[in-house]
């Protein structure tokens, strides 16, 4: 019963914890307000970003929420980072979120410590199907979109300690659990860029994934807006909005555990622009 109880808590920690700062696209490279006659072969995007969101999970028959302000406060470490390069209509992005989670806390006659070591990786290969972008004299108006695949790599290394809060030495405790959720997911997506002016464009994205195969999600699937400025050639600047769902299954038989994470919330970013 005790081991149950500090799995559970441990799959919930990896469940309430595991998406919560990521992101598949940020930024926009300086390029794209280039007519495409004029740019050069070889482009490079670094954006470092911030996804502010929180999650509604379900759990079995739990039902948890939580803000950012609630996943923040058990983050000691962490960071994202984009990398792209761009070859014509080609492209390759890898997008690398890591972070340090912990946290201690009571609950009943229960002491619980926890730590989260966390990797995701994203990357993908992606090719410009259609470019129709109008560069006037004054005005640059239009539309172009990508076909993106690839693949989504999630990591998470959990330890969790449980005990008494008593000075009584009773049998199964303290009780130590390490879980290790390991998992990839293809994705398929696709990106539509729009622009109005010489410095402002909006970008939607949608990607689909999981579908069950092998060891994955058995649904994933995310949908974000993003309104881009230009700054100068070197630098973007990114806000916007971002949702996600994501299914999976854990465990056989009695121990089956299916969850179902929303993590949705505002997006911010920069790119810096080679």
């Amino acid at each position: 019963m005790i081991l149950k109880l500090a799995k559970l808590i441990a799959i919930s920690i990896i469940i309430l914890n595991s998406e919560k700062i990521f992101s598949q696209d940020t930024g926009t490279a300086e390029s794209e307000y280039i007519d495409i006659k004029k740019r050069k072969d070889w482009t490079f995007k670094l954006a470092p970003y911030a996804w502010l969101a929180g999650t509604a999970t379900d759990v079995g028959g739990e039902k948890i929420r939580q803000s950012f302000n609630d996943l923040t406060s058990l983050t000691n470490i962490g960071f994202q980072m984009l990398a792209q390069a761009k070859y014509k209509k080609w492209s390759l992005s890898t997008n690398l979120t890591y972070a340090k989670l912990g946290d201690g806390f009571k609950e009943g006659p229960l002491l619980i410590d926890f730590a989260v070591d966390q990797i995701i990786l994203d990357t993908k290969i992606g090719y410009t199907i259609i470019d129709k972008i109008d560069f006037g004299d004054n005005i640059i108006h239009g539309w172009a979109m990508d076909a993106t695949i690839g693949a989504i790599y999630w990591y998470n290394d959990v330890n969790v300690d449980v005990d008494l809060d008593t000075d009584l030495n009773l049998p199964n405790f303290p009780v130590k659990v390490n879980e290790k959720l390991e998992y990839v997911d293809l994705v398929v997506g696709t990106n539509f860029r729009i622009i109005l002016s010489k410095s402002v464009l909006l970008g939607l994205s949608a990607n689909i994934g999981g579908f069950g195969i092998g060891n994955s999600s058995t649904l994933y699937w995310d949908l974000s807006f993003v309104n881009t400025f230009k700054v100068s050639k070197l630098l973007t600047v990114t806000a916007g909005y971002k949702t996600f769902t994501d299914k999976t299954v854990s465990g056989k038989g009695e121990d089956e555990i299916k969850t179902n994470i929303k993590t949705f919330g505002p997006l911010l970013g920069v790119a810096f622009n080679l």
